[in-house]
């Protein structure tokens, strides 16, 4: 389907924390302590309270929040200014900005983004503009880069129950670059590989690998829609999917505000208690609603009838876009006609609240189970959003879900949320850094590819194990093709990691690829000498291969050793010839080689 869409990437660098020395890293949820908060809105640059801030203000929130030791500190927790700016952090992000061909601010000015969910144990996130009008290829398009930004990660969620929720503090701080695409008309198809592309991207960098490490949101719209932003894709390989069904959901938006002829302004039902009408009912939800003192409130919904149960996209009904609203903001759920009989509620009772509301034949209603004195409130809420929902397609921000339809989360943030960062000087990055970040300009996969002259598979291994900057010096230091990098500096490296727990340091690893270079030892000795390394600590390699007997023979020394083979008759096949040979030597000669000779010695 076509659809209007942009992107923000944000992608998590591999470094310390932005504005304190603390470990950048994910802990397991044990071992912490915990401190709790209240987070209210406050105003922003221009004296007003930013919309999206003031919808989560009014959920008074409580927070606690879970910290470690050696991943948080007061600067996490807010009892402390911020520290200088982490050099590292902003070199990766100055290198990625100059690959993207942007225009790089020489003076960072950090401000405050209101966040009131209590994901910011400040109320706000620090951000600021690093560089702007860049592009990122892709096929024969140019996508539009219009800003990338330096700013601190939030808090990772546990739970959220109601008014009361949970984060740990171990990714708070944690560097982030948020790159902001311009709109790109496209589709969903062409929209999840232009992401997926991107994300092969970013691993160039010096950033952090694994789930979560780079966040995806989309904005987007179909004609005659309004810009919707979705976050929280955790598969990339279902966003073509997601994008699809909220094109479609707000395609049916659309349909339903044009053929309905409903006008919202018709929505005046009064708010009535219908829990008499339950009275005998066999519905466990609603006994139970009852045993715990809770009201049921229900309204009449004029010339609704069919249209709450109306499917607006895969695994969604129009009565559903209700019920998310009202528990984001109340914590509350619905139960409307269109759905019954269902949850041991009868026909007959259906019957008798239609009748209790005052219900026409074209009308529908529904219900919410809530505490007593939010009757008024819950029903508010509830005609709040048919309103927006009849009037036009809302502009939001929706929350990605595993069925791959999306939920309200809140209302889209304006410029109110933005105010100046009083605790931070204005940053100027050095020329040095500037300077590195030249060597990074137009970078991409594929200019990478063909300056290396490597497969898409190589590169592919040498991003996974973090070592493409380490395979690219090691092959313009002795020479060697990547695929004899890859094999020793990534998978021989990762068998002795991960047998032995010990990482080959860098010298002994260009070491021991220049003995290979040389033609001293053949190439799979290499894991034999990398395995006695990690067995004694030794980082002599010579002395490795002197003692191991490791040294590669010459040719006329593997001749010999081929004809006594022969000679002993212990040769039936060439094809038993290195078994045969590698019992007698060792790891002393390459196969090809000894291949060739012993067919020429056959053949004489």
């Amino acid at each position: 389907m076509k659809i209007k869409c942009g992107f923000e990437w944000h992608v998590q660098i591999d470094s310390g924390k932005l504005f304190c020395r603390c470990k950048s890293e994910i802990k397991e949820n044990k071992g912490y302590e915990e401190i709790k908060r209240l987070i209210r809105p406050s105003f922003g640059e221009e004296g007003r309270i930013d919309v999206s801030a003031e919808f989560e203000g009014m959920k008074t929130r409580k927070i606690t929040y879970k910290l470690f030791e050696d991943t948080d500190c007061l600067v996490d927790i807010d009892e402390e200014p911020p520290h200088e700016i982490d050099e590292s952090a902003l070199s990766t992000g100055v290198n990625l900005s100059c690959a993207l061909n942007s225009y790089l601010l020489k003076n960072l000015v950090f401000m405050r983004k209101t966040i009131v969910d209590g994901s910011n144990t400040t109320g706000f996130q620090r951000t600021a503009i690093l560089a702007v009008n860049g592009e990122f290829p892709f096929m024969d398009k140019k996508i539009k880069i219009d800003t990338i930004s330096i700013e601190e990660d939030s808090a990772r969620k546990e739970t959220e129950n109601g008014h009361e929720t949970v984060y740990f503090l171990d990714r708070i701080g944690i560097p982030l670059i948020e790159i902001a695409t311009g709109i790109i008309d496209t589709d969903e198809n062409e929209a999840k590989e232009i992401a997926m592309q991107f994300g092969k991207f970013t691993r160039l960098f010096n950033v952090k690998r694994g789930i979560g490490t780079i966040r995806q949101d989309v904005n987007l719209s179909i004609e005659g829609g309004k810009r919707v932003e979705l976050k929280g894709f955790q598969n990339i390989r279902e966003m073509d999917k997601v994008i699809l069904n909220e094109a479609r959901r707000q395609q049916s938006l659309i349909k339903i505000k044009n053929e309905s002829g409903y006008l919202a302004k018709n929505l005046d039902g009064k708010t009535t208690d219908i829990k008499e009408v339950f009275n005998g009912t066999e519905s466990n939800l609603v006994k139970n609603a009852v045993k715990n003192g809770k009201s049921i409130a229900g309204i009449k919904l004029e010339g609704l009838k069919g249209i709450l149960g109306t499917y607006i996209c895969e695994n969604k009904r129009f009565g559903g876009e209700i019920s998310d609203y009202l528990k984001v903001k109340l914590n509350y759920g619905i139960i409307h006609s269109d759905e019954l009989p269902a949850y041991g509620i009868t026909e007959d009772v259906k019957k008798s609240i239609a009748k209790k509301l005052g219900c026409g034949e074209n009308d529908a209603f529904l219900f919410s189970i809530c505490d007593r004195g939010y009757e008024e409130k819950t029903m508010e809420t509830v005609k709040e959003r048919i309103k927006n929902l009849l009037n036009d397609v809302p502009s939001e921000v929706r929350l990605v879900q595993e069925d791959n339809t999306t939920r309200f989360l809140r209302p889209m943030g304006g410029k109110d949320r933005m105010y100046v960062e009083t605790d931070l000087p204005i940053i100027e990055i050095d020329s040095k850094t500037l300077e590195d970040g030249k060597n990074y300009i137009g970078m991409t996969v594929d200019s990478i590819k063909d300056s290396l002259g490597i497969s898409d598979e190589f590169l592919d291994q040498l991003i996974s194990a973090r070592k493409l900057d380490e395979a690219m010096y090691l092959n313009k230091k002795t020479g060697l093709p990547f695929s004899i990098i890859i094999q020793i500096a990534v998978e021989e490296w990762k068998y002795i990691k991960r047998k032995f727990g010990v990482e080959i340091n860098s010298s002994s690893m260009e070491d021991l690829l220049e003995k290979i270079k040389e033609g001293k030892i053949v190439r799979d000795a290499a894991r034999v000498i990398m395995e006695e390394i990690a067995l004694s600590g030794k980082q002599n390699i010579e002395e490795i291969i002197k003692n191991k007997k490791l040294e590669k023979r010459s040719e006329s020394e593997l001749k010999d050793e081929i004809k006594k083979l022969v000679r002993d008759g212990k040769i039936e096949k060439i094809d038993s010839l290195i078994v045969n040979l590698k019992d007698r030597i060792g790891i002393t000669f390459e196969a090809k080689d000894a291949y060739r000779i012993a067919s020429e010695i056959i053949k004489k």
